[in-house]
């Protein structure tokens, strides 16, 4: 399923690369995490309309064109390394909320 994309969302992906080029690194990477929790809330939001409406059927979740630099145990290993040295983010992926703290409300301006 290749569509076209129309004039203003080919318009909105040209100065989106422009902003991108003048956006610091710490920006861009709270921009890419709130893209992607946008979508993943975007998927559940639809399966969750849908299933109300009788309608069940599991969206899969892909990371679509982020790559995959380091293996899911590497980064276990690094989580766990960290919070040995006293860094406050829990390894525990059932310790719901952390995974956002720094994302909304943080006061971050895009020039």
């Amino acid at each position: 399923m290749n569509q076209e994309l129309t004039i203003e969302q080919r318009f909105a992906l040209t100065r989106a690369r422009y902003e991108v080029g003048k956006m610091s690194r710490l920006a861009l990477e709270k921009t890419a995490l709130r893209l992607l929790k946008t979508r993943m809330e975007q998927k559940n939001g639809i399966q969750s309309m849908l299933a109300a409406n009788g309608i069940l059927f599991k969206i899969d979740e892909q990371q679509g064109p982020l790559p995959e630099i380091i293996s899911e145990d590497t980064f276990m290993e690094l989580l766990e390394m960290q919070h040995q040295a006293g860094d406050e983010m829990p390894t525990d992926i059932m310790d719901v909320g952390w995974e956002d703290d720094d994302l909304d409300g943080d006061d971050l301006q895009f020039i």
